[in-house]
């Protein structure tokens, strides 16, 4: 749970959210990428150089200090990321990359605005949220593993076909590797 003093913190900071989010996602993509350059083929290069990811990222960050006191109304975007998270197989040891980022950044950009009290709301604030999408992204692999014929991870692949559908459009027909069975969708 999260502190009386947090939510009231972390509520404060959405104005500036509003106004300013899109620069500090857009330094914290900048930090991150260049610090933790293994967590790089996560993000999709032309949504990065679009600024499509930064302005997802900093409406996400904002509605989240809007709502910190009422997070049922984010139920539905929780959803949505962690089942995009588990899509790129993001695990629970990428989130300390992102939330020792996402802080730094924080202090970076606003500066002595900064405080001690801001930054480790957001730290509990942070931690509170990574360890709901941890713990939703962890129940959608095991379900997707525990399924007939499901797995948890990467898992190769054989091409086994390839046809030519018109003269710009290819489809693959593909089989596992290890000749196992496939869910059924």
């Amino acid at each position: 749970m999260i502190s009386q003093t947090t939510i009231e913190i972390v509520k404060s900071t959405a104005p500036i959210l509003q106004e300013h989010g899109e620069v500090l996602t857009q330094h914290f993509y900048k930090r991150m990428l260049s610090r933790n350059p293994e967590v790089a083929s996560f993000f999709n290069t032309s949504n990065q150089e679009q600024g499509t990811q930064q302005r997802a990222l900093a409406g996400a960050v904002t509605a989240f200090a809007l709502h910190i006191d009422n997070l049922e109304v984010l139920a539905g975007a929780v959803e949505l990321i962690a089942q995009k998270h588990a899509a790129l197989q993001i695990k629970a040891e990428h989130y300390p990359i992102v939330g020792e980022n996402l802080l730094a950044s924080i202090q970076e950009v606003l500066g002595d605005a900064a405080t001690d009290s801001i930054i480790n709301a957001w730290a509990e604030a942070y931690g509170f949220l990574s360890s709901i999408l941890i713990e939703r992204e962890s129940t959608i692999y095991k379900e997707k593993a525990d399924q007939p014929g499901g797995w948890d991870g990467f898992r190769d692949f054989e091409v086994v076909k390839k046809q030519a559908e018109s003269s710009n459009i290819t489809s693959f027909y593909l089989k596992p590797a290890d000749k196992g069975a496939l869910p059924q969708s």
